[in-house]
């Protein structure tokens, strides 16, 4: 009981400290644990790659051990769950990270019964809130066709009513929007509901398609972005329905959602990034990198024994921290990235932040 206290005001105490200084450690990390997948969605080039030589079960374990402090872990892929030492993993993450008070990360759904058995192991643990993403770009005819295999919609389905059965484990729906989907969300909405009874537009996460060399693998932004005049309508329509904000969750979701409209005007993140300052990205080669977007290498985790602290403390890590506070990255807004970002801007005026040092 006493840890259910205690995690979350160390959590609240790094945000903080990111909001006036670069903390010593990150207290977000972005890991990807593999970039295996089954699917072949049309966003996303992951599932082209053939990867060999991804970080072992031990080195994970070994990352997960030596770097402690974190508050937030983002789990991605790929998809996980076609690593077949998952269990393993998260074991590490509840034993290692003691001071983790949300884990979250998202699934194709395809594999249910191994989803199901690793969030049962997941509710049992001693994390706060342990979050999934079922990701789902369309009804089923659509869904099918942009994520490239059939039968996808109907075990998207399944997994997730039957994680919403279980108890400590937050599971919502994300549709991706891109120009293959853009205009569908209500018809998307309309079919999962006649499939999960009792559905709102509140358990469902509505994202834009993001453009990444090093991780999508989708440098021609075009092809994947939809139109920016039918995805602010889109966007509008969605946030009507939503409920008004009752939890810090959604308080979050909703400061998100406000500055949505923004990006996709502009294509401007529109506040200091906390990549590099909250957080990072570790790909699954234990290449570490500023975020999901900007393709600069820090560091190579296989060559600090999966120390972080030798990338984070270096001046390769403030040099490029600072790049990103001027502007000069490929500049995005996504959910991964942008939730630290919000956080980390409480204390001082957003545009305010952005011309003060990286290192204070």
């Amino acid at each position: 009981m006493l840890d259910q206290l205690t995690r979350p005001a160390r959590f609240v105490t790094r945000v903080l400290h990111a909001n006036v200084s670069r903390p010593a450690r990150p207290w977000k990390l972005n890991v990807a644990l593999t970039y295996w997948c089954q699917y072949r969605c049309e966003t996303c080039n992951i599932w082209r790659r053939k990867p060999a030589d991804e970080l072992t079960t031990s080195e994970l374990v070994s990352f997960i051990r030596q770097n402690g402090g974190v508050s937030w872990v983002d789990l991605t892929g790929g998809e996980i769950f076609l690593r077949p030492d998952i269990a393993e993993i998260f074991d590490a993450v509840m034993t290692g990270w003691r001071d983790l008070v949300v884990l979250h990360f998202p699934t194709n759904g395809f594999l249910t019964d191994r989803i199901v058995a690793a969030a049962t192991q997941l509710a049992a643990g001693p994390i706060p809130h342990v979050v999934i993403t079922v990701s789902v770009d369309g009804d089923e005819a659509l869904n099918d066709r942009i994520r490239g295999i059939k039968g996808g919609f109907r075990k998207q389905v399944e997994t997730f009513n039957r994680l919403r059965a279980l108890k400590r484990i937050q599971v919502v729906f994300g549709m991706t929007q891109s120009r293959f989907n853009v205009g569908r969300f209500e018809e998307t909405f309309a079919a999962l509901h006649a499939e999960c009874p009792g559905l709102t537009v509140d358990d469902m996460h509505l994202n834009v398609a993001q453009v990444s060399e090093h991780y999508y693998g989708n440098a021609d932004g075009q092809a994947v972005t939809a139109p920016a005049e039918p995805a602010l309508r889109e966007l509008r329509a969605y946030r009507a329905h939503r409920e008004r904000t009752r939890s810090a969750a959604q308080w979050l979701e909703g400061a998100f959602l406000d500055r949505l409209p923004g990006y996709i005007a502009s294509g401007t993140t529109p506040m200091p990034c906390h990549s590099l300052r909250s957080s990072c990205f570790v790909d699954p080669w234990g290449a570490v990198y500023p975020c999901i977007t900007y393709n600069r290498v820090i560091g190579q985790l296989r060559e600090t024994g999966m120390r972080l602290e030798p990338i984070w403390s270096g001046e390769s890590a403030r040099r490029v921290q600072q790049e990103i506070w001027d502007g000069q990255c490929p500049q995005c807004w996504t959910a991964c990235e942008a939730y630290q970002s919000i956080l980390g801007n409480l204390v001082r005026p957003f545009r305010a932040a952005a011309s003060s040092s990286a290192g204070r």
